[in-house]
């Protein structure tokens, strides 16, 4: 128990400060330099959509202001079976604009539709994006300077969150902070492998057909490494949206997100091996793996020192600590059904809701569970 104790608590600690703390000394000696450039290639902006009447006129609109040569931008919508008005308002659009192309693809799940529609897609770099996401007049300029280096081969952009004054969106807000400071870490060393896919840039030409089952923004990244090229955060390449405001709309991102992304990075395993990968390999288990088991070793800490309270005052002491942390939680789920805000207990319930995703994410993999399509 001591053993378990101990290794628990230790693991813990460095999935959410310990790996923190080895970026930024990792950052201090070690540093990839991107070569900038303003470049203007023919880009396609790709936008997957299921029943977005409601925000897709005013998207579309935003995208063809943009800060980039008219004549050079496409933007591909695709629609996965939508049954609303979405397919009608776009192809009124392009019948107006050209550089508004709309593919229908049959209910299948958004990885599909992408998969189908991708060839159509006529620039050279290819952006993907939410029809939510609402970017800086000069993001898509931003996001695409990268690709002047030749070792780049996707480029994601830096998430900012449209605040609804929710608790749970708040926390989330907290936890993106943190999310954003690990990418922004892990992309000036070269080890970024993850990207948000609400607005996330790529060569075309290393584009790879993935499974229906796993996400863009997960997989994706890992075939561009796995081809040799990097995956970079462009801080200036700035986009807004909304994070889940409910306990209930967190909890199913959740474990959706965690079913599909632990069952995609496991699936390029090669990744993981250090002497080919190096500090790569670190990054994922790190970042990922470790952090997806972190309920796991919660419950194996909290257990082991259950055995251990009468051995000694320091195992009753953190135990009493762990109990202490699980009553605010609970404080802060009674607080959240009432739509009252307590700062520290509402931060600990929506970490705690988080990690009750991550176990269930992690359980319906091990059972062999796959999500293709799937309602917000």
């Amino acid at each position: 128990m001591k053993i378990i104790y101990l290794g628990a608590l230790l693991i813990l600690f460095y999935t959410w400060v310990g790996y923190l703390l080895l970026l930024l000394i990792v950052n201090r000696y070690h540093k990839v330099n991107i070569d900038k450039k303003n470049i203007f290639p023919f880009v396609t902006i790709l936008i997957t959509i299921f029943n977005e009447e409601k925000v897709i006129k005013n998207g579309i609109n935003k995208l063809l202001t943009m800060d980039y040569p008219p004549d050079l931008l496409e933007i591909l919508v695709v629609s996965d079976g939508s049954t609303d008005k979405s397919v009608q308002i776009v192809e009124e659009m392009a019948g107006t604009d050209h550089r508004i192309v709309l593919f229908k693809a049959p209910r299948g799940g958004k990885s599909k539709s992408q998969n189908q529609a991708f060839p159509f897609a006529r620039g050279d770099i290819v952006i993907f994006m939410d029809a939510s996401a609402v970017l800086e007049k000069d993001a898509v300029k931003n996001i695409v300077r990268n690709f002047n280096d030749a070792r780049i081969g996707c480029v994601t952009g830096q998430f900012n969150l449209i605040k609804d004054c929710t608790s749970i969106s708040e926390s989330h807000g907290f936890y993106w902070k943190y999310e954003t400071l690990l990418r922004k870490l892990e992309s000036q060393i070269g080890t970024l492998h993850t990207c948000s896919g609400a607005f996330m840039a790529l060569r075309k030409s290393l584009f790879v057909c993935f499974e229906d089952r796993y996400g863009d923004d997960c997989i994706i990244p890992l075939d561009i490494l796995l081809q040799g090229y990097l995956v970079v955060q462009e801080d200036e390449a700035k986009f807004y949206d909304t994070l889940q405001s409910s306990m209930e709309g967190e909890l199913r991102s959740r474990v959706r997100t965690t079913l599909r992304n632990i069952t995609c990075t496991l699936s390029r395993y090669s990744l993981f091996n250090p002497f080919k990968y190096h500090f790569l390999s670190i990054s994922i288990l790190s970042h990922k793996i470790l952090r997806w088991l972190t309920p796991y070793f919660m419950i194996s800490f909290f257990i082991a020192n259950l055995f251990l309270i009468y051995q000694s005052s320091f195992y009753l002491l953190t135990f009493l600590l762990q109990l202490l942390f699980y009553s605010l939680g609970i404080l802060g789920f009674i607080f959240e059904r009432h739509n009252w805000r307590l700062p520290v207990a509402s931060q600990i319930f929506n970490f705690l809701l988080a990690n009750l995703g991550f176990l269930l994410g992690v359980w319906g993999a091990l059972k062999g569970q796959t999500i293709t399509a799937y309602k917000t």
